[in-house]
Parts: structure tokens; sequence; C-alpha cells
């Protein structure tokens, strides 16, 4: 056994003793484990310039014997396939850390006596029907300069080869139908879907990885009945469907590997399922088709099957070919369309706190929930009612804010727009929108509000009364991306209209609205900030000192409490933020110890189930996660150092109310983030989905309190 400060290692001898060892393909088997701060994720092996896939991640409860771990499954064991020539042979086992980075773990001289010639298994893989599809939208997206070949090309190389480095070994049987070679990861989650089953003894639990930092428990024990049709002699083929989500980091080498785990029913874990992904992340979802040109298109799926086959892939034939190209192109033909530069589109409005406020005022939102958007439209509220405005409200989901608007005099109605939702065609919709239309309010009102980009309706409502309209947009996301899959197709022609009917378009930064230049056909849009209630914050602050809030909170003295405040769901990152404490506590262990780390903002989701999973598995005592809550003022107060680990984010106010507060912000540098917080400083900005960066950026602040004190003070000055 080799034992660095990094790393244990062993290296199974590849032969018996006595015995030759021939070139040629070689299986070689041995043991790893990451030590102190330093945590493997993965492996490979290089011999002279090619690189081989490790299979990493066999359950090795030996090797956590041996050192002392309690833990039910310790995934340390690895193998690999080989091609080795005669004579010698430099190899090199390296490693991927928990911060994405390769590093040699181990060197070792293999010596071979020549043999036979073996025929080496080539790299090949099958690329299916809706795989070529997803290649081949990521070359209309990436070929908008009009290199296609470069584009195919480079899409083409992303599919890795081989795909899979294990099949569930006997006597288990399984398969995997989700993820993809390649495949988007939405918010840094990954859909897996697929069965897997033993011949004779009862799986309790099956879970995946990628990292190797944590487990996601996926769904298992639903019928599958066509796998019974395969396997009738086996009972537990019946009720093998797995299914879930995993996390995925962004900051990963590509391709990441995949691993899915059995529990048996004896306490025993094994490994079944691992492959190789290429993971890309939502934000490719947003780039543009560019303009619409059946040729273009014609181009793009010919250079790219030309170079799939290039690298040995096999691609669809006949029918499948031609349903994964009518796919695309019903997608291509909807989305692409001629961008437009901001220039002269675009127009500031000047501040005029003269100007009459409008009478009547219908406020629109999609949800009275304690979140963001809906926030930003009860200041709105408050704001115009203190300057004489009457108001009402409608909101498409009930929520705790109907109390909130009750003091200003506001009637709040729900309107059910799911019919929206549901219409398959444009008529469908247009009877749909006329129905919505007989509410009074729309009619009864100087101006229409609506928030969001869920809001939507309302403008179109406003049209068809003859009212002015406002419309909030707050999504850093285009319309295609926001809809497109999630909604009918007959809805995103209606909800790109929207643009042109509504009076003006109000945007929060630069960063969203360069999303929505293509969809703003004339100059009725401008930039204005978000805000937030900064008398009643400081009459907080003055009446609250941060003794008192920490007295009333339950926190120590001497303890560093780091918030994350915001409604839990996957877009808010909660479950990054999660794994940077944990990559913390294992390299900065004395820092980890004296803080407390919190989550506030925790609700009854799918997600949040996914979340106290996690927070669980990584048995760190001092993170855990706040329900939601209406007084969040009072955790802002007591903190040192505020976190914001989101993907999406367009002027988030949770940041506002951070510098506000005087804390220190570590903070993801997405969308109109920067525009508010600048990295060094106002804050420490970190790339999405990356929880070794934002455990770096915890601890920079965290240790270096000047400056921390220096970011907080010019953050709040800001």
């Amino acid at each position: 056994m080799l034992e660095t400060a990094e790393a244990y290692f062993h290296l199974d001898d590849p032969v018996a003793p006595g015995a030759p060892f021939y070139a040629g393909p070689r299986l070689l088997r041995g043991w790893s484990v990451g030590r102190g701060a330093c945590f493997i994720t993965d492996l490979r092996v290089r011999v002279g310039s090619r690189i081989f896939p490790v299979f990493y991640g066999h359950p090795r409860p030996d090797v956590a014997q041996f050192l002392g771990v309690n833990r039910p499954c310790f995934p340390a064991g690895f193998e690999v396939e080989l091609l080795l020539g005669p004579g010698e042979n430099q190899v090199e086992f390296q490693l991927c850390d928990a911060a994405g980075r390769w590093r040699t773990l181990h060197t070792a001289v293999l010596n071979t006596t020549p043999a036979q010639p073996v025929e080496w298994r080539r790299d090949t893989a099958a690329v299916h029907a809706p795989e070529f599809a997803r290649g081949l939208r990521l070359v209309l997206q990436r070929s908008v300069d009009d290199d296609v070949t470069s584009a195919a090309k480079a899409v083409a190389a992303s599919f890795p080869t081989p795909f899979v480095t294990r099949f569930p070994a006997l006597p288990f049987h399984g398969h995997l139908h989700q993820p993809p070679m390649l495949q988007r990861a939405d918010f840094g989650r990954l859909i897996v879907e697929g069965w897997l089953f033993h011949e004779s003894a009862r799986i309790r639990r099956v879970a995946a990885s990628i990292d190797l930092q944590a487990w996601a428990t996926l769904h298992y024990g639903n019928e599958q009945p066509y796998v019974a049709g395969l396997y009738p002699q086996f009972p537990h083929a019946r009720h093998s469907r797995l299914e879930g989500f995993i996390d995925a980091p962004s900051h990963l080498p590509q391709p990441v590997s995949l691993r899915v785990f059995a529990e048996l029913e004896d306490g025993s874990w094994h490994l079944c399922h691992v492959q190789r992904n290429h993971v890309h992340d939502g934000e490719s979802n947003k780039a543009p088709y560019g303009a619409f040109s059946p040729l273009r298109f014609a181009r793009a799926a010919w250079e790219f099957r030309q170079a799939c086959l290039a690298r040995q892939l096999t691609v669809p034939q006949g029918r499948r070919l031609f349903e994964a190209l009518r796919e695309v192109w019903q997608e291509y033909r909807a989305r692409a369309s001629s961008l437009r530069a901001p220039a002269a589109s675009a127009r500031e409005l000047p501040l005029d706190a003269s100007a009459p406020a409008p009478q009547r005022v219908l406020l629109v939102t999609h949800n009275l929930n304690y979140e963001g958007a809906p926030l930003f439209l009860l200041e709105l509220a408050q704001h115009l009612r203190a300057r004489g405005s009457s108001l009402a409200v409608i909101s498409a989901a009930e929520g705790p804010l109907r109390a909130e608007f009750a003091p200003l005099g506001a009637k709040v109605g729900l309107l059910d727009v799911a019919p929206l939702f549901a219409a398959r065609s444009t008529a469908e919709l247009q009877d749909a929108l006329r129905r919505l239309g007989a509410d009074e309010s729309f009619a009864d009102c100087d101006l229409v509000v609506a928030n969001t980009l869920s809001a939507w309706w309302a403008i179109h409502l406003a049209a068809a009364a003859g009212r002015r309209s406002l419309l909030y947009i707050h999504e850093s996301t285009t319309p295609e991306a926001f809809y497109h899959g999630h909604a009918q197709p007959a809805l995103l022609p209606f909800v790109k209209r929207t643009f042109a009917l509504a009076t003006h378009v109000s945007f929060l930064t630069e960063a969203t609205r360069r999303y929505y230049y293509p969809v703003l056909p004339r100059a009725n849009h401008s930039l204005n900030a978000g805000w937030i209630d900064h008398p009643r914050l400081t009459a907080f602050r003055a009446a609250n000192s941060r003794a008192s809030l920490r007295a009333r909170l339950g926190f120590p003295a001497d303890t560093k409490i780091v918030i994350n405040v915001g409604s839990v769901c996957d877009r808010k990152g909660q479950h990054i933020f999660a794994r940077a404490v944990d990559l913390l506590w294992r390299g900065q262990p004395e820092l980890a110890a004296r803080c407390r780390f919190l989550m506030v903002g925790g609700r009854h989701t799918s997600f949040d189930a996914h979340l106290d999973e996690l927070v669980a598995q990584l048995g760190r005592d001092n993170l855990a996660v706040v329900r939601e809550t209406p007084t969040p003022y009072d955790y802002y107060g007591a903190a040192d150092l505020f976190v914001c680990s989101s993907y999406e984010e367009s002027f988030p106010r949770v940041i506002l109310e951070a510098m506000a507060f005087e804390l220190p912000i570590v903070s993801t540098g997405v969308h109109g983030v920067p525009e508010m917080a600048r990295h060094e400083a106002e804050a420490w900005l970190v790339p999405p989905g990356d929880p070794s960066a934002l455990a770096d950026g915890m601890a920079k602040l965290l240790l270096d309190e000047s400056t921390a004190h220096r970011f907080a003070l010019q953050a709040a000055a800001r």
C-alpha cells in the first residue's frame, strides 16, 4: 500500500508470482481513498498519450475496516483495462479531486513480455435517435456564426466512448434508459431512469452518485412489465423500475462517471451500473438558434452525421433518423428568429417622483408565496397605496402573502390559468383567454401590472380590455427556454407576442434584458433596478441589536453564523451550498466547527426532501434547513456571512438585503448579480454549481475579516 499526504493507494499484483506478464489488453485492480482535504471523485490512467477511464467506486468493506471507517458503503475499489505494449510501460494513475482537477496519484512501470497480437476492442458506441437530436440542437446553437463544420465536430467529440464501463454483473440484471451519453442538467440535477434486479435477493435500496461525495436515493420498486416479460424466471424482475434525480456539480471535468449502487436485504452494497455522460448545463438551452434557414438546418444535420461517423459512432438510419430530424426541425422552426441588437430599441426612463400615481391598479402575480418576485410586488403595492392608488390583486395560486395585502385595502382574487397551459391549439388558447377576461378586474382599472413572465396572460387581458399595462420581467432566461417542452406548442407564440402588446416592459438588469432582445419589437422597455424597503430595514436594525437577535435565535456568541436565504428549490442551489459546507469541513475543519450553516426558506416539496436527505447523509451537525419564515430579518441581523448559491437570478432581493445589513457576501456570479455586487469590491463571486469554489469563498471571507469588513461596507454604500 502507498500512503501519501493526499491519498491511500494499492494496486493488486497484476500477475501471479512467477507468471509472465504479457503485452496486450490487461485488467488491473486495486483501491484508493483520499486523505484529509483530498477527496477523490474519479480515477483515470494515462499510458503514453492515451487516457483509459477507470471503473471506480466498488464498495470495499474490507478497506473500510482496515482504515477504521464506519460506513456501510465505502466506494474505494477500482478496475481498469489497459492496452500495454511490449517492454516498459509508464503508467500514471490520476485522481480527480473535489475541485475538479486531475492530479497524479501514483506512477508505475509495468514491464511486459511480447505475446501474440490480441485484437483490442475499439471505443465505439451507438448514437440513438434521441441522442442524435440532442447533439443536433447543440450544433445549431453553437454555429450561429455559420461555422457548422467546427460545431458539428466539437459536439460529436463530446460523446463519451466507451459509454458504459460496467454493466450490472450477475446475479444482477439492469439497464439505464436515462441519462443518455449527452444530457442537460437543469440547475445541477440529472435524471436517472431504468431498471435493476437481483436474481434471488430483494434489493432494499438503490442509490446513485456522480462525485461520490454523497448519494441520492432513487425511487425503486415500481412495476416494469416488459422486464418481467424478458425474465419470467426471476420474481424480482417485475418490480424493478428505478428513477429519480441526482446532483451533477458543474465543475467536474467531462465526461462524468455515473454510478448506481444497490443495497441488498443483508446490508451489503454492490456497484451495479457505471457509465460516462457528457453533461451540459441549463444555460445551453437558452442559447439562440440564430436566423431561420432550411439550408443551414440541412447542413448542420449532414455535418453532424459525418462527424459522428468519423468518430466511428453508429448513427440512426432510415425512419429513426427521420424522426430525430423532424423533432429538431419543429423546435428549430419555432425558436429560430432574427436576432436584434440592443442599440436604439432600448431607452431608459428618468425617475420622476412628482408624476401622479395611477388611480386604480390591478396587480397580477403567479403566486402569493414568500418569494422574491411576489415580495417585490407587495412592496410596489405598499408604495402605490401610500401615493393614493386603489389596489386589486389577482394571483394564479394561493399563498400566505394574501394577508399582507389586506392592510392595503386590496381585494385579492384567484384565477385558474390551467386551461391556458392545457390548450392544444390557437383557438383553444384564445377561448381560454376570453373566459379569463370575463373577470371584471381588468376593465375596472387604469393600469395592469403583470409581475414575472409567468403572468404574461395578464398583458393580453389588459390589451383586450383597452387598459395600459406594465410587465416586470424577473426571469434570466428566454421565453423559449422557459416554456418550450413545459407547455403546449400553441402557447409560445402568445408568450412572445406579449412584449409587443405591453405598454411598457421593465427589466431589472441588462443581463436579463439581453435574453429578450429577439422578442422586443419596439422601444417600449427600459432598465429599472429592483428595490427593498430600506427605511423599514433600517428601523429594524435600530430596534434589534445583533446580540439580541442571536440570543433570540439561540446562537452562541462565539459562533459564526453563515446564512443562505431563499425559497428552497433547485434553482437556488441549496444542494450545492450543502456540499460546499461539507468540503469546508474536509479542508478547514477547525474553521467549519466554529460555524453554523443555515439554509432559510425550507418548504414541503420533493426537492426539500432531497435536500433533507443530503444534509442527513453529509452528517454535519451544524448544517441545517430552517423552514420558510415571514421574519428573515432576524437571520440577516444575527449573521456573519451571507451566501447565495443560485444558478439563475435577475436582481435577487436577498443580495440587496444582505448588502443593506452590511454582511460580507459570497455569491454565484450569475446574470444580474455582478451588476449589483462586483467581484472583489462588494462580494466574492464564484461560478454556479461549483461547491469547491463556494467553499473556498466562504473560507476566504470567514478567515480574512478585514477583507470581509471592507466588502460589507462597500456593499452597504453601493
